[in-house]
């Protein structure tokens, strides 16, 4: 197969190689500082920031609001990329692939079926060539028509199903080891997107399966941080660096196969720095006491009645004991409700008033059965987490 899978260790620059290391510590670090009652909370809202921005790269740009509110009931038709993509991350962080078959066909098919099931036909009939003509996409099915995607000509079928065929074990860990791990999963992002398996998708495809596979490769602490709001910031910088992997070789001088390793090396140093930037920016919000003051600032502000929302809303007064609570529910975990009507000492009707209005507008979940746990509400993070969208 004429395509350098990744740039391995031994042969990447020291730069790129001490990148590594420090992405494989800041992970470890971020992954044991956040407390442990905001992990679930906070993996709950990286799946809707991942959507959110995968979706932007595509063109669909939606409303960060719309994006937080797209698990409701009554969700609009119009963000139901959103949504299936939201709970598509979450179906695979529940019954998860296998590490060894992250990279496999059938995993790679999955991906696809998890995002594309039950989609409305305005999705799975797309343009095919931007010609005009649509085509029915199969959720989960290999494309079976040759495409051309703006200057980008993919393998045709036939060497489509072979490219799937080589990608299945150029990638498979238990094939690959130490720090080279890290590199092929740059490799692979660039060479899924390239092979451009399916009718429509890919883009989303691929970014969903490079969140698998960073978690397969150890980063423990993926989920915590995002490559897809990493990409989403600068999508002209992400396509550039794509489009760089895209190049074919450039001589003898730019190794033995079909496309340009120089070109491949371009995105690989992207891609770290990228992961880089992520990984510090999530460190930075969940700094707990840094983390402690904008929770403060929240709360201060709800009291006094001056807090407005994205959509220009102002919301309704909030007790300050709303900030005690919040609290030790972040840093304590789950708590009865007898515990926090006796830590707060204003009465039990004034306690249960201040839970059911925090309750209603998500900072808590309030279920009769089960104790008082924390939440992260639409209109709390852009004080908590600022500059996440």
């Amino acid at each position: 197969m004429a395509l350098t899978p990744f740039i391995p260790h031994d042969r990447a620059p020291s730069d790129l190689q001490e990148a590594v290391v420090r992405l494989i510590q800041y992970d470890i670090e971020l992954h044991g500082k956040i407390p442990a009652p905001l992990r679930l909370p906070m993996l709950n809202l990286l799946r809707q920031v991942n959507s959110y921005y995968s979706n932007k790269i595509e063109g669909n740009a939606t409303d960060p609001e719309d994006v937080l509110r797209s698990q409701e009931k009554n969700f609009d038709e119009d963000l139901q990329e959103i949504k299936r993509h939201i709970e598509a991350q979450k179906r695979l962080a529940d019954d998860p692939i296998h590490k060894v078959e992250v990279c496999s066909r059938n995993a790679i098919a999955r991906m696809h079926r998890e995002i594309y099931t039950s989609m409305s036909d305005q999705y799975l009939d797309p343009k095919l060539n931007d010609g005009g003509a649509t085509v029915r996409l199969v959720p989960g099915e290999f494309r079976q028509k040759d495409v051309v995607v703006g200057k980008h000509i993919p393998p045709s079928v036939e060497e489509m199903r072979s490219h799937m065929n080589w990608f299945e074990n150029a990638y498979r860990l238990d094939r690959i080891h130490g720090l080279s791990r890290f590199f092929a999963a740059a490799g692979a992002h660039h060479r899924l997107m390239w092979i451009h398996p399916f009718l429509d998708g890919n883009g989303r495809i691929g970014r969903l399966f490079t969140d698998q596979y960073l978690k397969a490769v150890g980063m423990g602490g993926y989920g915590l941080w995002s490559m897809s709001r990493g990409f989403g910031r600068d999508v002209e910088a992400y396509y550039a660096a794509l489009r760089a992997a895209d190049h074919p070789r450039k001589g003898d001088l730019d190794g033995r196969c079909e496309l340009s390793d120089s070109g491949l090396l371009v995105f690989t140093r992207y891609f770290l720095e990228t992961a880089l930037g992520q990984v510090q920016y999530f460190s930075s919000v969940l700094e707990p006491q840094l983390l402690g003051v904008r929770i403060d600032a929240y709360f201060e502000l709800r009291q006094r009645g001056v807090y407005t929302n994205r959509k220009a809303q102002k919301l309704s007064p909030l007790r300050i004991e709303s900030r005690d609570i919040y609290k030790t529910l972040l840093y304590q975990g789950d708590q009865q409700r007898a515990d926090i009507y006796a830590r707060l000492r204003v009465g039990e009707r004034t306690t249960q008033s201040i839970l059911a209005q925090m309750a209603s507008e998500g900072l808590i979940y309030l279920d009769d059965r089960k104790p008082v746990s924390l939440n992260l509400s639409p209109d709390s993070i852009e004080v908590l987490f600022p500059h996440l969208w």
